[in-house]
């Protein structure tokens, strides 16, 4: 990764007039800021866009131009006043992040920029509701789960009991722009990641993978097959894939109609990004994913699109 590619991590800046890093509270920041893309900056806004992340001061490159001369779009970098100050979109290699005590952690998770994730719902949850109502692309079905053994701490094997959630990749999409940048410990990993980069572009995919993580693509194509059109067949998804990498011919989301149709895929669904966790296996001359369960996979609100862009 370049520090080009690093500064393209920046999304979006908060923008706010008012605000100060010296003196600011970015829970504030956060709530009130407006969120703006490099394409919507102007030069008022000088001085008063934040880093999503450090929330330190953002210059938009370049300042006067939307593309530089070879093309490429503009972005946001930090600004120099504050090199000194760390944070991990700066890093080529991002290292995640541990934490002092179990009260440093227990405060990030109440301040929500730590996020536990113990599992992934397997099935359905019943959920009780007054009135029912159409299933939408980020139902609330996240629950409360039990205190789980996390090793984030600093020193080497160090384990902190904090409570987890037991959720869903649909609870991710939810609120999406502010969980890109909010830490994330997986299971069977030894630190908390920002979302940003825990997230991988099937386009990239060359190979299978039995080690779960977070994927992402734009749909291509879908079709409910069998002659007979019932729940119970496969609906082959396929996700835009990079036509250069050998030996790939095609990347699948490879599970039943009824089980897609549920999370909002349809044959009216090409174009939208959808979000998996899980491991990747062989399907014939390409990849898919086939063994994801019911909260490990979800659409991800048109709105959020250009975040993954």
């Amino acid at each position: 990764m370049s520090a080009d590619e690093t500064n393209r991590r920046i999304k979006f800046s908060y923008q706010m007039e008012s605000w100060k890093y010296e003196d600011g509270k970015p829970s504030y920041l956060k709530a009130n800021a407006k969120k703006i893309i490099p394409s919507e900056y102007s030069s008022e806004m000088d001085g008063t866009l934040f880093c999503p992340a450090c929330f330190t001061n953002l210059n938009r490159v370049p300042k006067k131009k939307e593309h530089f001369s070879n093309g490429r779009n503009a972005y946001f970098s930090h600004v120099s006043k504050y090199k000194n100050i760390k944070c991990d979109l700066k890093s080529i290699k991002p290292e995640g992040k541990k934490y002092d005590n179990w009260e440093e952690a227990k405060k990030a998770i109440d301040d929500e920029n730590l996020v536990i994730i113990s599992s992934f719902l397997q099935k359905k949850p019943e959920l009780k509701v007054d009135k029912p109502e159409i299933y939408d692309e980020t139902p609330v079905e996240d629950v409360d789960g039990l205190a789980a053994e996390v090793t984030i701490g600093r020193h080497s094997g160090e384990s902190f009991a904090l409570p987890s959630r037991i959720t869903t990749v649909a609870g991710l999409c939810r609120n999406f722009d502010e969980n890109l940048y909010k830490y994330f410990h997986l299971p069977g990993r030894n630190n908390a990641s920002r979302l940003i980069d825990l997230l991988k572009d099937v386009k990239s995919m060359s190979e299978e993978n039995d080690k779960p993580r977070f994927y992402y693509g734009r749909i291509k194509s879908t079709s409910h097959l069998g002659k007979y059109k019932k729940p119970t067949n496969i609906r082959m998804t396929y996700l835009t894939n990079d036509m250069d990498v050998e030996g790939v011919a095609h990347f699948t989301i490879k599970l039943t109609d009824e089980q897609q149709k549920n999370h909002g895929i349809v044959d009216q669904s090409v174009g939208r990004i959808v979000i998996m966790y899980g491991v990747v296996t062989i399907n014939g001359m390409g990849l898919c994913f086939e063994k994801l369960q019911w909260g490990e996979f979800a659409l991800l609100p048109d709105k959020y699109g250009y975040l993954l862009e």
